[in-house]
């Protein structure tokens, strides 16, 4: 078989830069190793509920804003019905042992307005640090698309500054910080490693307003397989690549486990790069940067129960997710050894897909809490159907645990939750492929340098959550950038903003 571009991954990454390669008239093949596309936006189905796994609300998809233009030009957004949070939606935090909620509206000046009336010493710290995220944004072409991508994909790691000094200098409230931080759950770095430009990147889209997609992450994944299919893209499912091909050290192809071969000049690989070094020719790569990749530090994992709720929660309107915050201390701590129930928490509901006609229940509530490697790492060597009885004891302690948290704090809400399903960090590795179960692949974290789009290896380009951004605005970035590898950044980055 032959292709021009073969992706490795069918995560949002992987059918962002498919659907702008095929657009631009490249033969593309998606290889996927699971055995439906979508990675973490494909939904899963349990007692007739459907549960999303990684798409629960995004920014960026206002008019003109970063998605919205993406996804235009993908001919992906024609097939969506996208929600935007009411003006008064936010995000409720709460904490262990103080009853007083605080409300994170989805805007600067409403959020600002929330913290100085709750927080009034600390108007001046509030301003500094709102201006400070936005300055920072008005540099970045994602939020600024009048400005050339190449300079800044150069040079935006140089100079990182650490968040947690920065709120230390200017704030004193430990709550106050708490929900100012609180955006790292969506990249997973614990906030002593966490960088104020990395953080910045990605509150900026939840601080200018929020969104949602009727019928939730699959929704997406099918209008982008729609518009693939369209475009002549060959979809591989249940298929795993064992090897890249090369000849004088550049990619000629690619290997797939009881498949033949696909000769192609370019691969896209969208997984943690880690996972990527195995499959090169040993003497293509360095062995300082096969280390460098091998050694990179994983974002933080999760703890997830999927219940049926007896009420159900309507994002759309006033509460999008529902957080339970320490006191003190950092609100994402980097010690494994914090006890289960003193870790964060939150609290969100989850759609079905509206043309879905099994989907009769739409009570589909999902707890997520912070986890760690360490947690599970001692079931890890079994595989998946070699499970212990002392594992499935352990993860259904902890979803007895959540479920309990969740109804003394939020029963009003949410009522009685009947548990249908628990991810653990055992999970995420081996459903999303994801070593240690990072929930956002390799850190973007201060001391790290993480991989850029481009490789040692010419044709070949990583993508995905490892190299730029985090979550379905980073991850759709990554795909545009590699993209615009193989078709010239400039000229690409100009067609999609003009």
């Amino acid at each position: 078989m032959n292709a021009d571009v073969v992706i490795v991954g069918s995560g949002i990454a992987g059918l962002t830069a498919g659907a702008i390669l095929s657009k631009n008239g490249k033969k593309v093949v998606i290889v996927e190793k699971q055995p439906a596309p979508g990675g973490a936006l494909r939904q899963f189905r349990r007692n007739r509920i459907s549960f999303d796994v990684g798409f629960h609300y995004t920014g960026g998809l206002g008019s003109g804003e970063i998605l919205d233009i993406i996804w235009k030009y993908c001919d992906v957004l024609p097939k969506l019905s996208v929600l935007p949070l009411t003006p008064g939606g936010y995000d409720h935090f709460e904490f262990f042992k103080t009853s007083q909620p605080i409300h994170g509206y989805f805007s600067y000046e409403r959020f600002a307005e929330e913290l100085k009336t709750l927080f009034p010493a600390e108007k001046q710290g509030i301003d500094v640090y709102f201006s400070t995220i936005r300055q920072i944004c008005n540099d970045v072409p994602f939020y600024k698309t009048d400005l050339p991508l190449t300079p800044f994909l150069r040079g935006y790691k140089s100079n990182p500054r650490s968040l947690a000094e920065f709120l230390d200098s200017h704030l004193k409230d430990p709550r106050l910080k708490s929900v100012l931080a609180a955006p790292a759950f969506l990249y997973g770095v614990p906030i002593q490693q966490a960088s104020l430009e990395i953080h910045a990147l990605v509150a900026h889209g939840y601080y200018s307003g929020a969104y949602t997609v009727a019928g939730g992450g699959q929704a997406i994944v099918d209008a982008f397989i729609s518009t693939l299919e369209r475009n002549g893209v060959q979809l591989i499912t249940d298929a795993h690549v064992t090897s890249l091909q090369s000849a004088n050290g550049a990619v000629t192809g690619v290997n797939i486990e009881g498949h033949e071969e696909i000769f192609c000049d370019q691969v896209i690989y969208t997984g943690h790069p880690a996972t990527m070094v195995e499959m090169v020719p040993q003497s293509v790569f360095r062995p300082a940067y096969k280390t460098r990749l091998r050694e990179l530090e994983n974002s933080l994992s999760m703890f997830a129960v999927f219940c049926k709720g007896e009420h159900s929660l309507n994002g759309s309107e006033g509460p999008a997710n529902y957080y339970l915050l320490p006191d003190e201390g950092d609100v994402l701590p980097k010690d494994a050894n914090t006890p289960h129930n003193l870790r964060p928490m939150m609290m969100t509901g989850s759609q079905g897909h509206p043309c879905d006609p099994l989907q009769q229940d739409q009570n589909g509530i999902i707890l997520l809490r912070l986890g760690y490697w360490k947690d599970t790492e001692r079931f890890a060597a079994a595989g998946t159907d070699r499970r212990s009885p002392e594992y499935a004891d352990f993860k259904m302690s902890v979803g007895r645990e959540m479920i309990a948290k969740a109804e003394q704090r939020w029963g009003d809400i949410c009522g009685h939750l009947e548990p249908l399903a628990v991810g653990t960090p055992l999970t995420f590795r081996d459903e999303l492929v994801a070593p240690n179960g990072c929930a956002y692949g390799a850190m973007h974290c201060l001391g790290q340098y993480n991989p850029d789009v481009r490789t040692r290896m010419p044709g070949l380009y990583l993508s995905g959550q490892s190299t730029l951004m985090t979550g379905v605005v980073g991850s759709s970035i990554s795909g545009l950038v590699g993209a615009g590898e193989i078709l010239g950044l400039e000229s690409l980055w100009n067609g999609v903003t003009k």
